[in-house]
């Protein structure tokens, strides 16, 4: 976009979407299964091994030590984000916006310290402390199985190498404390380049919830247990801070921008591109639609500039 004179303002764009308001998507899991070891405290299938078997129908996901009585137990969950990803571009336009926060939201209808869940094929319910980890295989099956009624259809303990064979990384150590049943426990996950990468594709997400001390026994609802009690990822997007025009007005350079609304940012100047000639000039607010306005007092028509914003 050619501007006034010789003024130039950097990073122009006209944007044709709405921007301001920061925009929040929740999905639903569309797979999840608990992955467990067995041991001789176990009842199901007498204490036997149960690292081959698959549980993907069961309502529950599961997450304890080796040293808990009824053996280790992992869990695998993985979403789904085109929606995510549609929804935020129609919102600000394909790249006008950027992920700013990231959260995991879990649900357990046995979430009582002390208490027993009626399958005694889990451990009893403990505060402790978990590890959320990213993976970037996404090619696993959830299997039809369930703790009455397991089957080999679908990922299992055995399957935990493959997974770990590909890309993987360590998101967060968490620490659980029991809330009580059906309530709502969210995780903030950090951005981490690899989970927002993914995230940005606009594909499936695959985490690993494992144990990370040997006290831990939490238990929390799967899609398949339903009623409201789903694992929810929550992905937070921001609109691009950006230029979109520039003009003299009464004498003085008009620069107009957009970006999250009430957000205060640094207007800064510079006779070029240099990362080191940019100074700052002022600062300005945006409104409660997005829109920045900044009028620069010091140039003139005859003055060579390039304008940023800055957050």
């Amino acid at each position: 976009m050619k501007l006034p004179r010789n003024i130039v303002a950097a990073a122009i764009l006209c944007l044709g979407h709405a921007a301001g308001a920061q925009v929040t998507n929740s999905s639903i899991s569309t797979a999840d299964a608990f992955l467990c070891i067995g041991s001789p405290g176990n009842p199901e299938e007498g204490g036997a091994d149960l690292s081959g078997l698959n549980f993907g129908a069961a309502g529950t996901l599961a997450v304890a030590p080796a040293s808990s009585p009824k053996g280790e137990f992992q869990s695998v969950v993985k979403f789904n984000l085109s929606n995510s990803v549609a929804l935020f571009n129609s919102a600000y336009g394909s790249n006008n916006w950027f992920v700013s926060g990231i959260s995991l939201a879990l649900t357990s209808n046995y979430g009582t310290a002390g208490v027993q869940p009626n399958n005694g094929i889990f451990p009893v319910i403990s505060g402790g402390s978990f590890v959320i980890e990213w993976l970037s295989d996404d090619d696993w099956v959830e299997g039809t199985g369930t703790p009455n009624l397991p089957t080999t259809d679908g990922v299992d303990y055995d399957s935990l190498p493959d997974l770990l064979s590909g890309l993987v990384e360590i998101l967060c150590t968490n620490s659980y404390l029991p809330p009580g049943d059906n309530i709502r426990v969210t995780w903030p996950l950090p951005l981490a380049t690899n989970l927002v990468a993914d995230i940005l594709g606009g594909g499936d997400v695959t985490f690993l919830f494992c144990a990370a001390d040997n006290q831990i026994g939490y238990l929390f609802n799967s899609y398949n247990y339903g009623r409201g009690n789903q694992p929810l990822i929550q992905v937070v997007a921001t609109p691009m801070l950006k230029i979109i025009s520039g003009a003299f007005t009464n004498g003085q350079f008009h620069l107009t921008g957009i970006g999250l609304n009430n957000l205060t940012c640094q207007i800064q100047a510079g006779a070029n591109l240099s990362a080191a000639n940019w100074q700052t000039i002022g600062a300005a607010t945006a409104g409660t639609n997005g829109a920045i306005h900044f009028d620069d007092a010091g140039t003139t028509n005859q003055l060579r500039r390039y304008y940023r914003l800055s957050q």
